[in-house]
């Protein structure tokens, strides 16, 4: 039956042994079978004292049951693109040293660890971090062998910039010393880690934070815009209707004009007609007064002809 270092150090340290039987198989029992066992207290605390699996820590961090680990000044902030310290800046650049508004930052420990090959540790969070909107990212099981920081990310997910601040408690660890079977011999301890891996400087190098303050900005300027294409929309609508209007008047009076011209056309029309009868009648009338002179001269001249010629036969 396997169980997890947390239900089996509770077992251990608080569990009669009656109940420790009635879970464990004697079989296992007989085997030599072990269960992990919780490093607390004087022990714990004994390590930090000794420079033991826990190197450069603090007596004051050591806490019963876990030990806090604190941060470190070393830092990989995508704005600097590469490791710094923060203990080797000067007053006015330490001020960049924090975890904006959606951004990742990566950090080390001050403390290191030195995992004896029966030993693992098991991380938690702190409270106050989640509190202050800081999220922690990382690896939460120490593997036997371990050497070096702790390499942890911060989140930050509020609204607010996080300082970096060196020796603040970061994380918190709980350590187990491993027995019978469950050691794996087969491990073999692990290269000392002293810095940050090239792997997560290279990822770092092409890292662009997206702040939740920018999205809300971006956000608010979408709105903005929206809102002036809105009226601007408005202002074409009344443009164009105001134009509708006005070409609607500039039609009518068209037709008016259309209508006024089309009646004076046939006004004068009229008029020409009756001109044109006119005329047609005194052109009528003053040929039928020429064909009466006419007629009137050539009575008269047969008339003189035949009274001259009754006058010259008188005169015989």
């Amino acid at each position: 039956m396997a169980l997890g270092p947390w239900m089996s150090a509770g077992i251990r340290n608080n569990a009669p042994m009656s109940v420790i039987e009635s879970i464990i198989p004697q079989d296992n029992a007989n085997q030599g079978h072990r269960m992990p066992k919780m490093v607390t207290g004087e022990e714990l605390l004994s390590a930090v004292k000794g420079n033991t699996f826990i190197k450069g820590g603090a007596e004051k961090s050591a806490e019963g049951v876990k030990y806090d680990f604190r941060l470190s000044g070393k830092i990989l902030k995508a704005k600097f693109n590469v490791p710094i310290d923060a203990r080797e800046l000067d007053a006015t650049a330490r001020l960049e040293m924090r975890v904006d508004p959606g951004e990742v930052v990566f950090v080390l420990t001050e403390e290191t660890l030195d995992l004896p090959m029966d030993m693992i540790a098991q991380l938690s969070p702190k409270r106050k971090m989640s509190q202050a909107g800081i999220l922690t990212l990382g690896g939460f099981c120490i593997d036997p062998g371990y050497r070096g920081p702790l390499i942890l990310g911060l989140l930050n997910f509020s609204s607010t910039p996080f300082p970096i601040q060196p020796g603040k408690k970061l994380i918190a660890a709980t350590f187990f010393k491993l027995e019978g079977s469950e050691i794996d011999t087969s491990l073999k301890p692990a290269d000392l880690l002293d810095d940050f891996p090239d792997e997560l400087i290279q990822v770092m190098q092409r890292y662009h934070p997206i702040a939740p303050q920018a999205v809300a900005d971006s956000v608010q300027q979408l709105q903005a815009d929206l809102v002036a294409l809105r009226n601007e929309i408005r202002t074409h609508e009344d443009w164009y209707r105001r134009f509708k209007e006005a070409q609607d008047v500039n039609n009518d009076q068209i037709k008016a004009l259309t209508k006024d011209l089309t009646d004076e056309k046939e006004v004068r029309r009229s008029g020409q007609d009756e001109l044109s009868k006119a005329v047609q009648g005194i052109t009528q009338n003053l040929s039928f007064l020429r064909g009466a002179a006419w007629f009137v001269m050539g009575t008269l001249g047969v008339a003189l002809a035949v009274f001259l010629v009754w006058l010259g036969v008188r005169m015989q």
